[in-house]
């Protein structure tokens, strides 16, 4: 727990800490394309269609066993699953993005950087495809309770990350070769996991044979409850810049990125905080312990609900917070703008808290339900809305969210534990 936490809190510090530098060197523009097409690939990077929740299942129990060839195998079949996923994937995206206009889509309006869009949504692909088989590496380490080798990676990956930036900048490196270092740092910090992991396990460094086909059947089938739920959540923290770019410009994806970071303190809280708290309050409701899992839910709840004050303060701070921050190199957003930011950002968290307590008591179809249609609904609104200018498309992403949100709250009220 320790070192998760101060894992998190590294990589908080060195996110902020990267802003001005990519800011100064790739102007407003440059950096809203940057962080746009960084943040698809590092958020993508962590959907693997519920294949990982499924795997993780899997090897967890085998671990229990002390049946680590069973291990390997489910780890070597969702890892050549996931491989040719992102081999598809390039197969379909790579000529899409070369073919395409994606500067005039995205309406860059600098002229260096319009004819570079299609040759930077190529490199954001193939660095997700790369990345994407590492996934099964931080599902193995979670199974086989290496969890602080993890989050040492995690905290390593951020420091590559900030020092790739500070070079690039130094050195007056172009947007494209920018923009590669900092989306092949997933896939450097997976390898490096891997070995480490490997070493620790002391597994031999062969491979191994693929589980059976309805062993392999099965694990599909269990991952695919999780894909849409999955899917969605990623695509609510990932849609916003992309929606705000397709509506005006890089430059709002960069001003939503600005108003993004300030937040991560408290969104990052939340993942610390009910990260090690839904295993103890699945293992609270197994074996009875309503109390305890009313009396976790209660403090979890009022936990978001100072968060999402936290936010809310920031919010009313941040132009002074950018402009101490990152100088001139860029101007605060609008007071509506950062607003209906701080609304998404207060939303996402609270419908993450739902999600937590109904996975840990169990209730799986109603997340698969209503988490997704949440996100589904948000999704739709920022896309839907974006041609009408920034301010409407998050005011609408927010709306849908909001509507996803009744669902949850009713299921919930149902799995509450009540004294026997």
């Amino acid at each position: 727990m320790a070192t998760s936490t101060g894992a998190k809190i590294f990589s908080v510090l060195c996110t902020l800490a990267q802003v001005p530098l990519a800011l100064r060197t790739l102007g407003t523009e440059g950096y809203g394309l940057w962080i746009t097409l960084v943040g698809l690939t590092t958020l993508f990077n962590f959907v693997d269609f519920g294949l990982g929740i499924g795997m993780q299942r899997t090897m967890a129990e085998a671990f229990g066993r002390d049946d680590h060839a069973h291990i390997r195998r489910t780890f070597f079949s969702g890892a050549a699953a996931l491989s040719v996923l992102g081999v598809l994937t390039l197969a379909v995206g790579l000529p899409l993005a070369l073919l395409l206009p994606w500067g005039d889509t995205l309406r860059i309006t600098d002229a260096a950087l319009l004819p570079q869009a299609g040759r930077a949504l190529a490199i954001a692909l193939i660095a997700w495809a790369l990345a994407l088989p590492f996934n099964a590496v931080s599902r193995l380490a979670a199974a086989v309770q290496r969890g602080w080798l993890h989050a040492g990676w995690i905290a390593a990956g951020s420091a590559l990350a900030i020092a790739t930036t500070a070079w690039a900048a130094h050195a007056g490196w172009g947007f494209l070769a920018f923009l590669a270092a900092a989306t092949l740092v997933p896939a450097v910090q997976g390898l490096g996991l891997a070995l480490h992991l490997w070493s620790n396990l002391r597994w031999p460094w062969h491979g191994a044979a693929l589980l059976p086909r309805a062993d392999l059947r099965a694990l599909l089938g269990d991952s695919a409850l999780f894909t849409p739920t999955q899917l969605g959540l990623a695509l609510t923290q990932a849609a916003p810049p992309l929606a705000l770019t397709l509506a005006a410009g890089p430059a709002a994806a960069a001003a939503f990125n600005l108003l993004q970071r300030l937040f991560s303190p408290p969104t990052q809280a939340q993942t610390i905080l009910f990260t090690p708290l839904w295993p103890a309050l699945a293992e609270a409701h197994t074996r009875g312990d309503s109390p305890w899992v009313r009396r976790a839910a209660i403090r979890a709840a009022l936990a978001t609900a100072s968060l999402g004050l936290a936010a809310l303060v920031v919010t009313a701070f941040a132009p002074t917070l950018i402009a101490a921050w990152v100088g001139r190199a860029a101007l605060p957003p609008p007071a509506t703008f950062a607003w209906l930011a701080c609304l998404w950002t207060i939303l996402q968290m609270a419908l993450l808290a739902l999600v937590y307590f109904l996975v840990a008591l169990g209730r799986l179809h109603a997340v698969a339900l209503h988490a997704t249609l949440g996100c589904a609904l948000g999704f739709a609104g920022l896309f839907l809305a974006a041609p009408s200018g920034t301010h409407n498309a998050l005011l609408a992403g927010c709306c849908g969210l909001i509507l996803g949100l009744p669902g949850l709250i009713h299921a919930a009220r149902r799995a509450w534990p009540t004294t026997p």
